[in-house]
């Protein structure tokens, strides 16, 4: 495998994208809107429930000139650009029931940062190019730009049955300091419980 390059979203990037986030939460996506899954990026990109703008925090991960991974960083006050949401559109191709259940799911995993936090809001790989440190890198970087701005914490959310996901963060120097049940998750994700994980960057340095 060549080097790992991390640089900026670009809007060109958006199909590829798309298709990394469609089989990296596919369990996700396909509990509220199944489709065939060649169907599910083109369905997420048209929706606009994947970013197609860039801003600071939102990059990817290329190897070969290939992109492979994508990280997108939240915080308070963060100035995003406007996103495009053509509902209306999307409900006359796939159904109202899709995409009003999509965006109630969506909704359901918003996460608003607290003062000195910095979020990672999502996280993919690109199945195939697992287990080859380009989640790592990925991580790096975010704690690399929460260091740079002067964030406290690095933080997350994970379901707590991804053990693989889990092990990485725990390696990272994440911990575990609160654990959710959801009986609205469990019923829309098969997701039971969340465990919300910390690295305080102060105490790490």
């Amino acid at each position: 495998m060549g080097e790992i390059n991390i640089r900026n979203f670009r809007p060109s990037d958006l199909e590829r994208v798309a298709e990394i986030m469609a089989l990296a939460f596919e369990g996700k996506f396909q509990s509220l809107a199944p489709m065939p899954r060649e169907e599910m990026p083109r369905f997420l990109t048209e929706t606009g429930a994947v970013y197609s703008s860039p801003f600071p925090g939102y990059v990817v991960a290329e190897v070969g000139g290939e992109v492979v991974g994508v990280l997108a960083l939240k915080w308070a006050g963060q100035k995003r650009p406007p996103g495009e949401y053509p509902i209306r559109r999307a409900a006359s191709k796939y159904g109202w029931r899709k995409v009003l259940k999509l965006f109630l799911g969506l909704w359901l995993l918003e996460y608003k940062p607290k003062p000195g936090e910095c979020y990672i809001e999502h996280i993919a790989v690109m199945p195939g190019f697992q287990g080859m440190g380009i989640g790592t890198r990925l991580l790096e970087f975010g704690e690399e730009f929460a260091r740079n701005n002067k964030f406290e914490r690095l933080t997350l959310h994970v379901a707590s049955s991804n053990e693989r996901a889990i092990r990485l963060y725990m390696k990272r120097g994440f911990k575990t300091e609160k654990v959710t049940r959801s009986r609205i998750t469990q019923r829309l994700f098969g997701i039971p419980e969340w465990r919300y994980m910390v690295k305080y960057l102060t105490l790490s340095m």
